[in-house]
């Protein structure tokens, strides 16, 4: 592979990169890529974010096989032994992330005998089913996925934003950045939560007409899309929960306890006089089951307490003796292949003498 050696320090393109990953680089070029990682942390996360692809490339998306995981060990040896820059952290962090979320890109690494060609690349982070995650974004952000949801990023951002899509809910502990703005898009774009460094969780699942959007710290501007296409904005600020209905475009803010709305990323689910509807909207999402309440009363119903690593069935059973509530979890039978299913759990009022 041929070595690019007269660009200047700050154009370390995608050849320089892949030889250094591979092990395949002159001691020149070696050097100047260790001395662009300590220009920007961002190159960094640039350099690991490729190296994250193109082990996902080189095994055909089995990401955990033993080859990808030994080709991630090596590159950490090799990065022990270089005294110029101390980042070992983080690779074994992203060797782990890689080991526990789904990556999937819109476009590939292409390679040849003469040329390596990085094309602009969309990552797409899932968690699983009843499973969470937590990750580091390129710029260094924090996100946490709940269940089922899902995350798509370019790679590397746009020079003047940082643009993420989002289905379903995330918590964000966004890295400050006032020249380059951090943006979730939600529901095809139907709201933006534009921020420079904040944290904040949103909840915005496909399957529901409202987007949810709760600030814990810093400021956030929405942007609402209305039904003529236009864009409305609205600040919100700390403690602030702002619901936005995208059927009539409708915006409700409200004053909530922010430990409740984000306890979920610390596998706690809190409720204090919560509409029981509520509750099991967030337990559907939580444990990935679906509700069939059979008495339409036990919608009237409200629900406390707190439940830290619980499984789903203590907290039925809790229900039980709270609410009088009883309840029949039907798991899954059938074949998932074709997509992820849900177990049924079906709620009914116990009869009391």
């Amino acid at each position: 592979m041929k070595s690019i050696t007269n660009k200047p320090i700050n154009e370390i393109d995608a050849t320089l990169l892949l030889s250094y990953i591979k092990g395949s680089i002159n001691t020149v070029d070696k050097n100047r890529v260790e001395v662009w990682l300590q220009q920007d942390e961002e190159n960094e996360h640039v350099l690991l974010q490729t190296a994250r692809i193109h082990y996902a490339q080189q095994t055909k998306n089995r990401i955990l096989s033993r080859d990808s995981e030994q080709a991630f060990k090596k590159l950490q040896q090799r990065v022990k032994r270089s005294k110029s820059i101390s980042w070992t952290l983080h690779l074994s962090r992203i060797a782990a992330f890689i080991a526990g979320v789904i990556i999937t890109s819109a476009t590939m690494l292409f390679f040849s005998e003469e040329q390596v060609e990085l094309l602009a690349q969309e990552i797409t982070i899932e968690a699983s089913a009843g499973m969470r995650t937590q990750f580091n974004l390129p710029d260094g952000t924090v996100a946490h996925l709940n269940s089922g949801s899902k995350l798509t990023y370019p790679l590397p951002y746009d020079k003047n934003e940082r643009r993420v899509r989002l289905t379903g809910e995330a918590y964000f502990d966004v890295s400050h950045n006032p020249d380059k703005p951090f943006i979730v898009s939600v529901n095809d774009d139907k709201m933006r939560v534009r921020v420079l460094g904040t944290a904040f969780n949103i909840q915005a699942f496909a399957d529901e007409e409202t987007i949810h959007t709760t600030l814990v710290d810093g400021s956030v501007n929405l942007e609402l899309q209305t039904k003529s296409g236009e864009y409305k904005d609205q600040q919100l600020v700390p403690s602030e929960k702002a619901s936005y209905n995208l059927l009539n475009n409708e915006l409700i803010i409200q004053v909530v306890d922010t430990e409740s709305e984000i306890g979920w990323t610390e596998g706690r689910l809190i409720f204090k006089q919560t509409p029981l509807p509520e509750v099991l909207r967030k337990l559907s999402h939580y444990y990935n089951v679906e509700f069939d309440v059979r008495n339409s009363i036990i919608n009237t119903y409200t629900f406390t307490g707190t439940f830290e690593n619980k499984q789903l069935f203590q907290i039925l059973n809790y229900l039980k003796i709270s609410s009088n509530i009883d309840s029949q979890i039907n798991q899954i039978t059938t074949d998932d292949s074709n997509g992820v299913k849900q177990s049924t759990v079906k709620l009914w009022r116990r009869k009391t003498n």
